[in-house]
């Protein structure tokens, strides 16, 4: 839920309007609470100035129609009244003051904010109280400190600055003796242009502080409601512009499951209708090249295959003509055993030749005919060796066409990397788009990050696909060197069984004339059994030739298996990638 563009949208804005309510309503309870204490301000100023005007014209005119004279008014000499605490005083005007100012103080008194109203001389003394402050005595200390405040001198910094003070106003913030925050607003009183000391007014900031409280929560609550209002409202807008990404996502889903054939309906021209056709268009351009590399790497994995049955087909037969080839080579070296044989038999008959002249025909005899059948064999091993040697020429032009079809593979994979990388610019390009779009692209840019990984995986493809590349570069450039081996090998061998074919042509020769040899048994045995020995030579060097020639037989069929497995290799890797 916490991850939908929608709730994020909501929940940004939700946070945006209560940190500027927040900041709306802490500036506003301010500023009302400061335009309130400006109100009191100015309020007090007035009534401190006018009441400072009224003592000043009340004590004139007791000067002048004689009531009080000017020395008694301003009479410092504070007599002591015994037996009070905290110490009380009296002067010569304490009457008059009575009498003519403390109804005026009480009318200030009416106003419930204002705390006490008192004329104070310039030494602090306070005569005459409001009557609130005018109890009487009752010898409780502590209740008469708070409910009898007159005849006192109030010798505090507060009362001492306000007593003294010559300026239009003076405003002092204190706690009174009784614990209670106040304002004390001083205006000076002048009586004959002389300073005979100040009208002071208290207001109590208690009051104040309820009216800012209640101010307070009534701001609160009205932002609240209007926050939620507002969160409602917010969250209605913002789930309908957001409905169209829905469907945008969904569709996405879909084509990320592989139905690449999706299309995303564009159901407006703003910036969302913009996004949806340009993902159609992103997504038919990517499904289109996909399609055609899908195509183009079947069709080269046909003809990989394809080269792989042919290599198989061949390698069987080269590996039949070996094995014919190892056959008849052993067959020959058998006969050569038995002609070798023969003929040491020969050169012992040959001692004994006066005597046993018809064994001696009979031995030519099968001696021809052995070597008229070590001919053929001669003669087949000669068109054998032909034969491999097509069958590995053939074998070895498959293998360069093999090597040229690796390194076509190689060019198509090439361009399945630009693909790749044209497909990551796209997706980057995407992704670019999403973060201009702001917090309306972040779901875009979910899509763009999913093409991305696609393109990454098909990057990841094409890296390996270039490494079995490079394996079967490899293995065919060894199965070229050696075929190239073996076909030097078949041209030994078959200068060998010229040879051998050479040699039977002497026993061929020698056989005749043995028979001849034979028939004129008068001619000399010591020739006869020279020619033995000497055919007998001949018979040993054949016998090794064979045995080279079994030896160059093996060899091809084992690197013939070699090739058979490189195949099998090969046929097992491209039917994975089909």
């Amino acid at each position: 839920m916490s991850n939908k563009l929608s709730v994020k949208i909501v929940s940004v804005l939700i946070m945006v309007m209560v940190v500027i309510m927040t900041a709306f309503s802490v500036y506003f309870v301010r500023s009302r609470r400061a335009n309130m204490e400006e109100e009191l301000l100015s309020k007090g100023r007035i009534l401190a100035q006018t009441g400072a005007r009224s003592m000043e014209r009340i004590m004139e005119e007791a000067v002048a129609n004689g009531t009080l004279t000017q020395e008694q008014l301003f009479d410092d000499h504070y007599v002591p009244i015994p037996n009070t605490d905290p110490p009380k005083f009296h002067t010569q005007f304490d009457r008059f003051m009575d009498q003519s100012v403390q109804a005026l103080e009480d009318e200030f008194l009416k106003d419930d904010q204002i705390v006490f109203a008192v004329l104070t001389d310039r030494n602090g003394y306070i005569a005459t109280h409001n009557t609130k402050y005018s109890a009487p005595l009752t010898g409780d200390r502590e209740k008469d400190k708070l409910n009898n405040r007159t005849k006192r001198i109030f010798s505090d910094p507060v009362g001492v600055a306000a007593s003294k003070n010559v300026d239009p106003i003076l405003k002092q913030v204190y706690k009174r003796d009784t614990g209670e925050t106040m304002w004390d607003l001083s205006a000076p009183v002048f009586v004959k242009g002389k300073h005979w000391g100040s009208f002071r007014i208290g207001f109590s900031m208690e009051k104040t502080e309820q009216k800012g409280a209640d101010l307070r929560n009534q701001i609160v609550g009205s932002m609240a409601v209007m926050l939620l209002v507002a969160s409602i409202t917010i969250l209605v807008v913002v789930s309908r512009a957001v409905q169209p990404l829905r469907k945008l996502t969904e569709k996405a889903h879909k084509i990320t499951g592989g139905d690449l054939d999706e299309t995303i309906p564009v159901e407006s021209n703003d910036e969302i209708g913009e996004l949806a056709e340009a993902f159609n268009v992103m997504t038919t351009v990517i499904v289109r090249d996909l399609k055609d590399e899908i195509g183009r790497s079947g069709r080269l994995i046909a003809s990989v295959k394809e080269a792989v049955i042919q290599l198989s087909s061949a390698a069987n037969e080269m590996m039949a003509i070996s094995a014919q080839q190892a056959s008849g080579s052993t067959q020959q070296a058998s006969a050569v055993q038995e002609v070798t044989t023969t003929s040491e038999e020969i050169a012992i008959t040959a001692k004994m030749i006066t005597g046993n002249s018809k064994s001696v025909e009979a031995v030519a005899e099968d001696t021809t005919r052995n070597c008229n059948s070590g001919r053929e064999d001669v003669t087949n091993a000669i068109d054998g060796m032909g034969q491999v040697r097509s069958q590995v020429q053939s074998i070895a032009k498959s293998m360069l066409e093999l090597g040229d079809n690796s390194q076509k593979i190689g060019g198509i994979v090439e361009i399945i990397d630009e693909i790749s990388d044209q497909t990551n610019l796209l997706a980057l390009n995407a992704a670019i788009e999403a973060a201009g779009a702001g917090e309306a692209g972040k779901r875009f840019a979910i899509v763009a990050q999913e093409v991305k990984r696609l393109a990454d995986r098909t990057v990841e493809a094409t890296r390996q696909i270039k490494g079995l590349i490079g394996e079967i570069q490899r293995a065919t450039n060894n199965t070229i060197m050696v075929t190239e081996e073996g076909t030097k090998a078949v041209d030994a061998a078959s200068q060998l069984v010229d040879k051998v074919q050479f040699s039977f042509a002497s026993i061929m020769s020698t056989a005749q004339e043995t028979a001849r040899t034979a028939k004129e048994i008068t001619l000399s045995t010591q020739q006869q059994t020279s020619a033995c020995e000497q055919m007998a030579e001949t018979m040993t060097e054949v016998r090794d030739v064979a045995q080279q020639v079994a030896l160059s037989a093996h060899e091809t069929e084992k690197a013939i298996a070699e090739i058979l497995e490189l195949a099998e290799r090969l046929k097992e890797i491209t039917e994975e990638e089909a």
